[in-house]
């Protein structure tokens, strides 16, 4: 499996950036005209999340999401090709200063981006700030693809680690050098034990209590990562604190403030959230619904 993956890893090394963009529109004709790729997913996703939507613009914003999809999947094996110096050009950060406030004051940091744009390169962050960094990761269920998440993910030095992995890190972490931690605060729980209910995009939706639950052993500062797509290939970010540091939240408040900032987010171009992923598959109880 790892010697597929350094195979694959070499033959892109050698393909042009504009060679993956080319690629992309192949995928694109492929999983939108000819497999139809999740396209009952995306548009009951749509016609919920934009109920005062035509049926022509939501058409409009579904056609656009899967060229979108399609060049995120190029650009997260691209990984493998670009440097720091394409990183700097095509992945701007609008205000990393705030990340060296907070280390230089040796706060704890939680990046959490959602589903939206191309949160794959942020990884590339870590060669730009004074953290030492971790991500929190699912395992995947092919093997090859695991491999290949690490690899790229892990491509400027971030640790990976899986969620109950994470708490023993924070647990036996030196508690002098302040730690930024990635974390995707916008997935589906896994069991309905796990299960927070909030108001997102027009419906009620199950919230993962990861973040609070970070949070509460890392302390520091929360920021929600607003990400801009402002033409193919090249992004802004910039990162938005949802609490001050040392900052008691009510129960719930850090993870409705995440989905707030994801909404607003969204809805300035919804093309670019991840519309094939089964988000809404639960339903919510009688007493959230009623």
């Amino acid at each position: 499996m790892k010697l597929s993956v350094r195979l694959m890893i070499r033959i892109l090394r050698n393909l042009p950036l504009r060679g993956f963009y080319s690629m992309a529109t192949f995928i694109y004709l492929l999983m939108y005209h000819i497999l139809r790729y999740r396209r009952n997913v995306v548009r009951k996703n749509l016609s919920k999340a934009f109920p005062e939507k035509s049926d022509r613009e939501l058409h409009a914003i579904e056609n656009a999401f899967y060229r979108h999809l399609a060049d995120y999947l190029v650009e997260t094996v691209a990984i493998f090709k670009m440097n720091e110096q394409d990183f700097d050009k095509r992945y701007h950060l609008m205000n990393v200063e705030l990340l060296d406030q907070y280390a230089e004051r040796g706060i704890n940091v939680i990046l959490a981006p959602g589903h939206y744009g191309n949160w794959e390169w942020i990884c590339y962050l870590v060669h730009k700030i004074r953290f030492r960094s971790i991500a929190v990761y699912k395992k995947q269920s092919s093997r090859f693809v695991d491999e290949l998440i690490l690899r790229s993910r892990g491509k400027y030095g971030l640790l990976l680690l899986q969620y109950h992995e994470t708490y023993r890190y924070l647990l036996s972490a030196d508690p002098s050098i302040p730690i930024c931690l990635l974390f995707l605060a916008d997935q589906r729980p896994v069991a309905r034990t796990k299960m927070e209910w909030i108001r997102f995009m027009n419906q009620d939706t199950a919230a993962f209590r990861g973040l609070e639950n970070l949070h509460a052993k890392m302390k520091g500062v929360v920021l929600f990562v607003y990400i801009k797509k402002i033409r193919r290939g090249y992004y802004e970010l910039e990162f938005k604190p949802l609490n001050h540091p040392g900052e008691v939240s009510a129960d719930k408040e850090l993870t409705r403030r995440y989905f707030r900032e994801l909404e607003v987010n969204i809805r300035e171009d919804p093309r670019y959230y991840l519309w094939s992923h089964n988000r809404w598959k639960f339903a919510p109880p009688a007493e959230v619904s009623g």
